[in-house]
């Protein structure tokens, strides 16, 4: 291994070599490496530097025109999105808004009967999740909410029967 005192002479005696190699050269000779030398570090410069800055540019002005799409779709959806369809939903009866919604989230009822303020709704073979989904959907949307209800569990994982009473807050 070389010492540090040792590295000043190595460059020395390197630049010297290479002074002598490029004196050897005949003039036409040292003029095609300086314009190899020159393209090389053109190259060099647009690889490394110029290309990567235009491909970053490209994404950004990508993403600048998706932000622009979406900030004049949601300007447009503004009045739509600022009045719930939930008001519709209260003024019809409960019993058509539970099969609606219930059809929309792939559940299916085996019976249903309004009685008075009271409508009882039974469901078999059901997802659970799917269920508490649609029951919070019900209590968000329409002012349904379980007044009583029993689950039971069924062999498969994830799959129940339930039995609800539902009522309009």
């Amino acid at each position: 291994m070389r010492s540090v005192d040792a590295l000043p002479a190595l460059v020395g005696t390197w630049i010297s070599r290479g002074r002598t190699w490029w004196e050897d050269r005949a003039p036409r000779e040292q003029a095609l490496l300086v314009v190899l030398a020159a393209t090389l570090l053109l190259w060099g410069t647009l690889v490394g530097v110029v290309a990567p800055l235009q491909q970053a540019r490209a994404e950004a002005q990508s993403e600048i025109r998706l932000y622009g799409e979406l900030a004049t779709r949601l300007r447009a959806a503004g009045p739509a999105l600022k009045a719930p369809a939930a008001s519709t939903a209260r003024s019809q009866p409960v019993q058509m808004i539970v099969t609606l919604t219930a059809s929309e989230s792939a559940l299916r009822i085996r019976q249903i009967e309004q009685q008075g303020a009271v409508t009882s709704v039974v469901l078999d073979a059901v997802d659970f999740n799917r269920l508490v989904q649609w029951l919070d959907r019900l209590e968000r949307d329409a002012g349904v909410t379980v007044a009583a209800g029993r689950i039971e569990r069924q062999t498969m994982p994830g799959i129940v029967n339930a039995r609800l009473s539902l009522t309009r807050q």
